[in-house]
């Protein structure tokens, strides 16, 4: 592992730390008092404490101040939101972000200033300085400004936007000498990893009124009509880059399936949650181009299906393919509905669903929850992590029969040539302190936690799955980033 990940790493948890400490510091947080506090986040917001091994005595009795935080979050979205745009140059959202950046900034040579040799601090210290440079990594990867800078280019651009940030980046050794050094080169070539967590920003700019029992907050529209609480365009940039290792190894399974005897294979690909579509059309070029069924396309043409919930994300897809002679069939769809989806595909396109190779990326964790008609089992695995859904606290049991059930409905749809699934992990709680900067889990129990999704351990997943009646095909596993620390998994699931 570079010796600069681990710095990336604590940094994606200080983006979603960092707003907490604001919090705790003010007292406008009581976590102790329930009638004003909503367990569910609250029990959450302990957990990743506990994580971390800093208790919240501990950061209210800092001397100094994290006040601020959430206004640069505010100021940072915005700067996002312009990044990736022609106009990536308006001064007023610079000039707001450059306020609200040398506020926080001010605050944290306060933190460097102050001497105390304890751990935790040293740790605070990395999360402030990941809350930082968050936004201004994403910055000077996401603008069309900046993509084709060269090295003392891209220096003499921060400089443009504000000299403090310059300071800042020569303070934690990303520059030296009008430079960038290997450690800022190495930081700014993984900006996407930023991506995903920073996606979350607007979540974070509203975790108190999560915790006051305000969650409807965060569970609304933005100006465009796009879901609120994750800027989607961002996390779809920060994830696609951050999981090209997990893609090539889908790649080299989906050869396999698609070399095998012709009269075996599936109709096609149904992939559930498409997005834009991206994923879609890379496996549909990779078989058509690489395996046995793309030199057999017109005795056996390969079908495509994209499902998304979000009727925008069809549209991207359909946009996608426009240049493609294959085109998707493209359905709106709930990943927390088979049944329906199964049913509209019958009555729009007259095919059945199990005849294709179903597909998703991270999409079961995020299902609708119902507590109706469940049947809660006994599991020799239990999840060590907590949820809340729509401001209600969930038991680990619960979450565990939920999925149970969810891949029942789901059995009779996946069973003849099974679903190939990629799906993030939980990591016993008690085992990520020791495993602080080799991954990033803190930030995905903040991001996944308060924002209603449901990550849990390998090990009980699997017994999810074959508690459903599911098999794993073994010649079709892979774990990451390790077997013994499971975060990521790929699964061929029947």
């Amino acid at each position: 592992m570079n010796k600069y990940l681990k710095d990336i790493f604590i940094h994606l948890d200080g983006i979603a730390m960092s707003p907490v400490y604001e919090l705790i510091k003010s007292r406008k947080v009581d976590i102790n008092n329930s009638k004003i506090t909503s367990e569910a986040y609250i029990n959450i917001l302990k957990a990743i404490f506990k994580a971390q091994r800093i208790s919240p005595s501990q950061i209210a009795e800092i001397p100094y101040s994290f006040s601020g935080i959430r206004n640069y979050y505010k100021s940072s979205v915005d700067l996002i939101q312009i990044s990736n745009t022609t106009n990536s140059s308006n001064s007023d959202t610079i000039k707001s972000f450059n306020i609200q950046f040398d506020n926080l900034y001010s605050n944290y040579l306060k933190y460097i200033n102050y001497s105390d040799s304890a751990k935790f601090e040293n740790t605070v210290l990395k999360h402030m300085e990941g809350a930082l440079i968050a936004p201004i990594i994403i910055y000077l990867s996401y603008s069309p400004d900046c993509k084709e800078l060269d090295n003392r280019a891209i220096v003499e651009n921060i400089l443009k936007i504000n000299p403090k940030i310059l300071s800042f980046l020569e303070d934690i050794s990303m520059i030296k000498d009008g430079l960038l050094t290997d450690k800022g080169n190495y930081i700014l070539s993984r900006s996407y990893a930023y991506g995903v967590t920073a996606s979350y920003m607007r979540t974070f700019i509203h975790i108190e009124e999560l915790l006051l029992n305000n969650y409807k907050k965060i569970w609304i529209k933005d100006s465009f009509g796009d879901e609120y609480h994750v800027n989607r365009a961002l996390n779809v940039w920060g994830s696609g880059k951050s999981h090209k290792n997990y893609f090539k190894k889908i790649d080299t399974y989906i050869s396999k399936i698609f070399n095998q005897p012709l009269e075996s294979q599936p109709k096609g690909i149904a992939d559930m949650g498409c997005g834009d579509g991206s994923f879609l059309l890379h496996l549909n070029n990779l078989i058509t181009n690489s395996t046995l069924r793309g030199k057999n396309l017109e005795r056996y043409p390969l079908l495509l299906i994209g499902a998304d919930f979000n009727e925008a994300a069809l549209q991207q897809t359909k946009n996608m393919f426009k240049d493609n002679t294959n085109k998707p069939l493209t359905i709106q769809a709930d990943i927390s509905n088979p049944e329906k989806y199964a049913q509209e595909i019958k009555e729009m396109y007259s095919l059945d669903i199990s005849d294709f190779l179903n597909v998703r990326s991270f999409l079961d964790h995020n299902r609708t929850f119902s507590s109706s008609n469940e049947d809660y089992q006994d599991f020799k695995n239990k999840t060590t992590n907590v949820f809340a859904w729509k401001n209600k606290a969930i038991k680990g049991n619960e979450i565990q029969s939920n999925l149970v059930n969810h891949f029942r409905e789901w059995k009779k749809y996946i069973s003849k040539h099974g679903l190939l699934a990629l799906e993030l992990h939980f990591i016993d709680i008690n085992k990520i302190y020791e495993n602080i900067g080799k991954l990033p889990i803190t930030a995905y129990m903040a991001t996944h936690g308060f924002s209603d999704q449901f990550i849990i351990e390998y090990e009980v997943y699997v017994e999810c799955l074959n508690k459903a009646g599911l098999n794993l095909d073994l010649d079709y596993e892979s774990v990451f980033p390790s077997n013994e620390l499971k975060m990521i998994s790929i699964n061929l699931i029947s």
